[in-house]
This record gives C-alpha cells, structure tokens and sequence, in this order.
C-alpha cells in the first residue's frame, strides 16, 4: 500500500509533467506572435488579452473554489445528488455572470477602444474576447469538477490541450497568410471551444451517475457554498491585485507599445517559473502531510528550500544577464533590442524574489497559516498597487519592474516571518554571499572578455559551459541533497 505522502507526490508529478508541457506551448505561442506582428499590435493583443483574463480570474465570484471543495465530500459519501446541484450552481453562476458583463464590454467597447487601449479599432478584438470570456468560464467550471471529482488527469489536460490547439490555429492561420491580432484572437476562442466541448463530453459520458441526477433548487447547499465562496473570491481579488496591476496599469498609463515590450521581457525573466512552480504543487499537500509527523522533517525540508530556490533562481538569471541582446534578438527577434535589455537584466533578480515569494506561500498554507497570509496579502497588494502607479506613471517599463521586484523581497520577508514560527530554520546568508560574489565575479568575466552568442549553436553551447559551471558549483556548495530527495520521493523506514 503506497503512504498518503507518497500519493500526494504521485499525483503531483502527472500534473507538473502536463503543466510543464503547458508552459512550453505558451511559450511558443508568444515567441510566434512576437516574431509576426509590429510592437504595437503586439501589445495591443496582450493588453485586450490581460484585461480579459483579469475579468476571467473573478468570473465565478468564488463558487468555483467551492465546488473544487464540496465536490470531494459529497462524492466520499456518495451524495450525487447534491455533488451535481454543486456543480450546476457554481457553473450557472460563473457562465450568468460572463454573459452579463460581456454584454457591458459589448456596449462599452468603443469608449474602452479610445480612452483605455487608445488604438482604433480594437473594439473588434474586444468583441471576439467576449466569446472567449463565456466559453472560459464553462471551461474553468469543468476544470473545477474534474478537480473535485479527483480526476487528475483530465483537469490537468486541459491546460495543455487548450495552449496546443491555440497554438495549433495561430500557425494555421499563419500559414494561410492571416497573421493580424484579430485572427490571433480567434484562435483562442476556437482552442478553447474545443476544449471545453471534449471535456464537457468526458464528464457526460464517463459520469453517469452524477449527470443522471435531475437539477433540483436547495437553498442549503447554495447557502453553504456562498459562505465559502464570499473569503475565496476575496482573496483571489487581492491576489490579482499583486500580479495583475502591472499590465493594466502600463496600458492605462503608458499605453500598448509598452505593454508590448513588458510581455517580451516578462516570459524571458520568469524562464525560472516553468521550472520551480511546480514545487507549488508538491510542498503545499506535502507540509500538510508533514506537519502531522515529527517537525524535524519540516525544520529541514524549509531550510533547503531557502537554499535550492535561491540557487536555481541565480542559475537562470545571471545567465539572462549575460546574454540579454543574445537571448531577447534569438528568440524574439531583433525588434525588441532597442528597449528591453536593462529592464530584463532587473526583472531577472527580481523573479528570484518572485517565484521564491510563491514558495513559501504555499508552505504557509501547508501548515495552515491561512489567515495570517490573507492578511499579508491585502497589506502588500495596497502597497504594490500604490508603487506601480507612482513607479509606473514615472519610468513606464521599468518602473513595473522595480515594483514587482520590491514587492517580492517584501513578500519573502513577511512570509519568513510566519514560517519560523512554526519552523526552525537559519536562513543561510553566508551561502547567499558566496553564490553573490560567484556571479558578481562571472559576470565582469563575461564583460571583461566582451563575449557575446551570435547564433543558436553559439548560445545553446554557451548554455552547456555555463550549466557545467554550476553543476560543479552546486557540489561545492552541497546543494544536491539525497535526503531532500527521499524527503519528496519517500522510502521506507527512512529516517532524517
């Protein structure tokens, strides 16, 4: 019989492999639009796109996180019934709603085309994300049921498949010589049309006994789900708060051009996520679990998170620092040269802060530390707010920049704080001043030798060199640890 610890981490796995895979169709979906279209329709794109997905995180007023709750009691216990009116609910809720405002973002698109995104015409683009919004919204309700009914490879194929197929109809329409932002657009609406209509068939076909259930009005369970909804989709708002002003205060303050230049420097500096975000999905079950056994384990686990996120983070970023013009003409395209290199260069530190911040969030809900990290949340959201339109309103790019890496340091802080209340652990500042002088040392190097890649095979090779250099690194400074790795893929009778 596998452990529940080992369950945990079984499950996790299938889902980073296919969040992974996710994360690289997406990738290759902006690479594409960046190499085809002009800066500003580039941006203008990212910009409809992001003030859209805003709206979308909101959509389901917190219901959706409600019927990834119930869903699991009811069905441990067997009640379809009620399992089936949680879905309906949360559903008809979430697809109401995005009908509702799409109809307002219809009506109000051309004051939204001249005075928020200031180019004529995108009220078309607007139009078409309309129809994106309210097949998102059934999606997203899918993606919650097949979350609740614990089905983990179906809800976490549908984020790959729905990047797949958008990326699938930008290289057709590509291909066939459509390459604006409003066929770009469709795209998105047609891979996540078709998505929604296979996993809609999955749930119809492969769950008798819950769609067999007639669609009955209790007001228990709707009562029941809006007390849980109502703190859920509070927190998602300050939460968005913290990672979405930033693109929607460039747009209103500084226009789509800059928003543009933000959405290429953006996925290079946060390469280091695709890679440590899935540990998200693996610490948070994990601590829980752990926190029922003896603390060493904990004491020991969070000491070498403060240890290898550091590292891997500084592996990414010094590597982004060297080679910017390389990296951003390579995979973007010369057009972006003249005005990303210094505000990459920053944002690549920063994402260190940022994908760490994450982390330990998630070991905070772990130990169940729940409130104190709302609480911190809303405080650092009104804060990171308040800085990006100062900072933003001044410097534009870079002043987006400078706030989100400010606010990560900040986050990191806070949360180190919590956490050592729970755990005991030394924050290894000697280990952060030799892995700084390393890369302070490397990077005048680099400098001082004036090397820079011209092509893929020169930077692919200058990658193979660099990765050598701190694999032999992370020996010397004993990163590489068996026990953290038997910690996370636990055997039996181990012992710490």
């Amino acid at each position: 019989m596998l452990s529940l610890q080992e369950k945990i981490i079984k499950g996790s796995f299938a889902v980073i492999i296919l969040s992974l895979l996710g994360s690289v169709c997406a990738y290759l979906i902006r690479i594409l639009l960046s190499r085809t279209l002009s800066i500003e329709n580039y941006g203008l794109f990212y910009a409809v796109l992001s003030f859209f997905s805003i709206i979308s995180v909101h959509i389901d007023l917190g219901f959706g996180e409600a019927i990834t709750y119930f869903v699991p009691k009811y069905l441990k216990s067997k009640r379809y019934k009620e399992l089936w009116n949680t879905f309906i609910y949360g559903q008809v809720i979430q697809i109401v709603v995005s009908v509702l405002i799409s109809v307002v973002l219809i009506i109000v698109a051309p004051y939204l085309s001249s005075r928020y995104f200031r180019i004529v015409g995108s009220e078309t683009l607007i139009y078409i994300f309309c129809a994106f919004l309210i097949i998102n919204s059934l999606l997203n309700s899918l993606s919650q049921i097949f979350t609740g009914l614990q089905k983990i490879k179906y809800y976490s194929s549908i984020n790959i498949l729905r990047t797949a197929l958008v990326l699938f109809f930008s290289s057709f329409f590509l291909i066939i010589g459509l390459n604006g932002p409003i066929f770009y657009a469709l795209s998105w609406v047609f891979g996540y049309f078709l998505t929604t209509i296979l996993f809609l068939y999955l749930l119809w076909s492969k769950h008798p006994l819950l769609t067999e259930n007639i669609l009955s009005w209790n007001k228990n369970i709707f009562n029941t789900m809006y007390k849980y909804a109502l703190p859920a989709f509070a927190t998602t708002l300050v939460y968005s708060l913290l990672v979405s002003s930033d693109t929607f205060l460039l747009t209103l303050l500084r226009g789509v051009i800059e928003v543009g230049i933000y959405n290429v420097i953006v996925p290079i500096a946060s390469i280091s996520i695709i890679f440590l975000s899935p540990l998200n999905l693996i610490l948070f079950p994990l601590v829980s679990t752990l926190m029922e056994e003896e603390g060493e384990k904990i004491n020991y686990l969070v000491s070498k998170i403060y240890q290898l996120v550091p590292f891997v983070g500084i592996y990414f970023a010094l590597f982004i620092i060297l080679f910017p013009s390389s990296i951003v003409s390579l995979i973007f395209g010369q057009k972006w040269l003249d005005f990303s290199i210094i505000p990459l260069s920053i944002l690549s530190l920063g994402y260190i802060g940022i994908i760490m911040s994450s982390i330990l969030g998630s070991i905070i809900l772990g130990t169940g530390r729940v409130k104190e990290r709302l609480k911190i949340l809303v405080v650092v959201a009104v804060l990171n707010v308040s800085l990006n339109v100062i900072l933003i309103w001044y410097y534009g790019i870079l002043g987006a920049v400078i706030s989100s890496s400010l606010v990560a340091v900040i986050l990191c802080i806070f949360f180190t704080r919590i956490i050592k209340t729970t755990a005991n652990f030394q924050i290894p500042y000697l280990f952060y001043g030799k892995l700084s002088l390393f890369s302070v040392f490397l990077f005048f190097i680099i400098r001082l030798i004036g090397f820079a890649p011209k092509n893929w095979t020169e930077l692919i090779l200058s990658g193979v060199v660099y990765t050598t250099v701190f694999v032999i690194l992370g020996f010397l400074f004993k990163i590489y640890d068996k026990k953290v790795i038997e910690l996370i893929l636990p055997r039996k009778n181990y012992k710490l």
